[in-house]
């Protein structure tokens, strides 16, 4: 695992509590939404990211396809490393339908790292994809 910072702390991220528009962007989430002061959001992630410095990792592991969870609190798509960390990864619709047919195969995958807080998940790690490489 590699991180831009050992000392830094990933930005935590909340469903937006205001008034979010009707449309959905390139990650099937709405252009914009208001947030509580302190955060802001973030359309990739459909949540309000609190305003810390960002951290970005890279990750090299098996991806996962399809998964669930109580209460909808996945991504449905999730990384695993070599030493068992286990992400959950916020994809583009693009490459989520791509991921779908590559299923268990390696990949190595570059983002923002965040927390999602949840209910049934109480506080999860997401990678929010930016870069994705597929290892055979």
């Amino acid at each position: 695992m590699l991180c831009s910072s050992v000392w830094a702390s990933p930005r935590t991220g909340v469903l937006p509590e205001g008034t979010c528009t009707s449309d959905f962007n390139l990650w099937a989430h709405s252009s914009q939404c208001s947030c509580t002061q302190g955060s802001t959001y973030d359309p990739r992630a459909g949540l309000c990211l609190d305003d810390a410095d960002v951290e970005e990792i890279t990750i090299l592991g098996h991806i996962t396809a399809g998964m669930a969870a109580n209460g909808g609190e996945t991504t449905g798509f999730k990384i695993t490393s070599k030493k068992g960390d286990i992400y959950d990864l916020i994809f583009e619709v693009a490459d989520q339908e791509k991921l779908r047919t590559l299923d268990k195969m390696r990949f190595e995958v570059s983002g923002e790292l965040i927390i999602i807080e949840g209910v049934e998940r109480k506080r999860r790690t997401a990678i929010i994809a930016e870069t994705l490489k597929v290892f055979e």
